[in-house]
C-alpha cells in the first residue's frame, strides 16, 4: 500500500459485468472521488478495422494511450486533505502499465460473459424505449454490436479475462445485486488494509543482496514489468528469498537480444548458455528472470513461447506436446553449474482428469510426495472456480539432473492462497515446518492470489513444493 498517497482501487470486469455500478455504489458509501477509463481511452473510437489490427498484432494495452487518467489519478491521490481511497472504474485492471502500477487492490466483478452481453443490450434497449425517437439508432446499433461481437469483440472478453482477472486481490460474484457486492468490497477492501497494517505487503519481503542485484538490472529497463513472489517449503523451513521479474521480450530494447545479453553478462551467465537462449529469443514473447535465495543462490532466466499456448487453447485438447518455456538456472559464483530446464505443456494432461493420471505417473516410484498430494488438492478446490482446461499443467525436466516435476497454474480459477491453506498446511507438516513459522507466513499472504504450484522430484533426487502468488505490476522506480 502506498504510504503517501490515498490508496486507488481500481474494479475491472467485463463490459455489463456491473462494474460501473459497483464502483458508483461504493463512490456513495466511501464518500471518495472515482474516475472512469471509458472517459480517457479512445480507442473504441477506432473504425472497427483499425481495432481488428490491434487485435491481430496482440492486442497490447500498454498502446492505449491514458496519460490524462493517469496524471488524475496522481492528483486525487495526492489531493488534500487525503481522501479514504481513489475509485478507478477500468476494464484493464494492472494489465495497463502505466494505469496498473498506482494500483494499490483490484477488484473483478466475476460475470459469466452472456450475463455481461445481455446486461449491455438491456441498457442499451431500456434508453431506447424511454427515448422512441432513438429506436431506429437502437436496432442500428444492436445489429452492427451483435455482428462485431461474433467476428473480434467475445475474443476480447477471453483476452481481458485471461489477463486482468489472474492480478485480482478480490473477486466477486458479479451476479449477485449492486448492494450485495458494494457490502462485499466494502468488508474485502478494509479486511485487506486491515492485514497491510497488521504485517506489511507480502510483496515487500525483503530481497537479500544477490537477488537484488538482478531486480535492479529490470528496474534498470525503466518499464513496467510483473514481479511474482514464492516461498520453497522443504527441510523444515519456508524459504521466501525468491522472486520472478517478468517482462515483455521487447522491453529489452530495440534489440532484444542485445539486451538481454547485457543483462545476463553482469549476473555471470555462460556465454553458451547465453547464446542457447539468444537462439529462442526470436519466437518468444515474454522474459522471466528469477531469483532464489536460501543456503545456496540461483539465477534463473526463462524465455516463454506464450503463442504456442494461445494457439494450442484455440486448437482444443487433441494438439501435440508443446514447449512452453526453456530456462537456464546457475549459481553465479559457480558458472559452470548452469543447466537447462524445459517446461512442457504434455498433449495427455488437458482437463483435471488427464491431470490427474500424470501426477499419478510422477509419484509411481516413491510413496513421499507430498507435493503431488498438494496438487490433487489445490486441482479440486480450483475446478469449481474456471473451466478445466484453464488449470495449465507443465512437466519440468532439466538436463544432468533427476529433475522430475510439475508445474500447476491456478492463475485462472481466481481464488486466493486462503482457499487452499488445508492442503498447504498437510504440506508444511510433511516437511516438519513448525506451525508457528508457517502461521507467521499464511497471516501475510492468506488474501493474496493463488499463483501456481511447483513440486515433483528436485534436483537432489527428494520432494520438494514451491507456491507461487500474486502477481503484481512494478515499474523500475519501485523497489521491494
Amino acid at each position: 500500500m502506498a504510504m503517501n498517497r490515498a490508496p486507488i482501487v481500481a474494479i475491472s470486469g467485463h463490459p455489463g459485468s456491473g462494474k460501473t455500478s459497483l464502483t458508483k455504489a461504493l463512490q456513495d458509501r466511501l464518500g471518495v472521488p472515482a474516475l472512469h477509463y471509458d472517459e480517457y481511452e479512445t480507442i473504441t473510437a477506432s473504425p472497427p478495422a483499425r481495432i481488428r489490427d490491434w487485435i491481430e498484432r496482440g492486442s497490447d494495452y500498454n498502446e492505449i494511450a491514458l496519460e490524462p487518467l493517469v496524471r488524475e489519478m496522481v492528483r486525487l491521490a495526492e489531493s488534500t486533505p487525503r481522501p479514504k481511497c481513489v475509485l478507478l472504474d477500468t476494464l484493464l485492471g494492472r494489465a495497463h502499465g502505466a494505469t496498473g502500477e498506482l494500483i494499490d487492490t483490484l477488484i473483478w466483478v466475476d460475470t459469466p460473459p452472456d450475463i455481461a452481453l445481455a446486461r449491455k443490450i438491456s441498457e442499451a434497449a431500456a434508453r431506447a424505449n424511454a427515448a422512441p425517437d432513438e429506436a431506429p439508432a437502437f436496432v442500428n446499433w444492436l445489429e452492427s454490436y451483435l455482428a462485431h461481437y461474433t467476428g473480434f469483440i467475445a475474443g476480447t472478453y477471453t483476452e481481458q479475462r485471461d489477463r486482468v482477472r489472474p492480478a485480482a486481490d478480490i473477486i466477486l460474484d458479479g451476479r449477485a445485486s449492486v448492494n450485495k457486492l458494494a457490502d462485499d468490497a466494502v468488508l474485502a477492501i478494509q479486511q485487506r488494509q486491515d492485514r497491510f497494517a497488521q504485517a506489511g505487503d507480502p510483496k515487500r519481503i525483503p530481497i537479500e543482496a544477490q537477488g537484488r542485484l538482478m531486480l535492479s538490472l529490470i528496474e534498470s529497463l525503466n518499464c513496467p514489468f510483473g514481479l511474482e513472489r514464492s516461498a520453497k517449503l522443504g527441510d523444515s523451513d519456508i524459504n521466501e528469498d525468491r522472486f520472478l521479474a517478468i517482462v515483455h521480450k521487447d522491453s529489452l530494447g530495440r534489440d532484444a537480444k542485445a539486451g538481454l545479453r547485457q543483462i545476463a553478462r553482469k549476473l555471470s551467465l555462460p556465454e553458451d548458455m547465453l547464446d542457447m537462449l539468444c537462439q529462442h529469443l526470436g519466437e518468444a514473447e515474454i522474459v522471466h528472470f528469477g531469483y532464489e535465495g536460501g543456503k545456496v543462490g540461483l539465477y534463473k532466466i526463462y524465455v516463454e513461447f506464450s503463442g504456442r499456448v494461445r494457439r494450442g487453447l484455440a486448437k482444443g485438447a487433441k494438439v501435440a506436446t508443446e514447449l512452453v518455456h526453456i530456462a537456464v538456472k546457475w549459481r553465479p559464483e559457480e558458472p559452470g553449474s548452469a543447466r537447462v530446464s524445459r517446461y512442457l505443456w504434455p498433449a495427455e494432461a488437458r482437463g483435471v482428469e488427464a491431470i490427474g493420471q500424470r501426477l499419478v505417473g510422477l509419484r509411481s516410484n516413491s510413496g513421499f510426495f507430498p507435493s503431488v498430494d498438494a496438487a490433487f488438492e489445490m486441482i479440486e478446490v480450483a475446478r469449481h472456480h474456471c473451466p478445466e482446461d484453464r488449470i495449465f499443467f507443465m512437466e519440468v525436466q532439466e538436463d544432468g539432473s533427476p529433475r522430475h516435476s510439475f508445474d500447476i497454474n491456478f492463475y485462472s480459477a481466481g481464488i486466493q492462497v486462503a482457499s487452499v491453506e488445508d492442503a498447504v498446511r498437510r504440506l508444511a507438516s510433511a516437511y516438519d515446518i513448525e506451525a508457528d513459522k508457517l502461521d507467521r507466513w499464511l497471516s501475510r499472504i492468506a488474501g493474496e492470489p493463488l499463483g501456481h504450484l511447483s513440486g515433483g522430484l528436485g534436483r537432489n533426487g527428494r520432494d520438494f513444493a514451491t507456491l507461487y502468488f500474486g502477481a503484481s505490476a512494478r515499474k523500475g522506480a519501485e523497489r521491494g
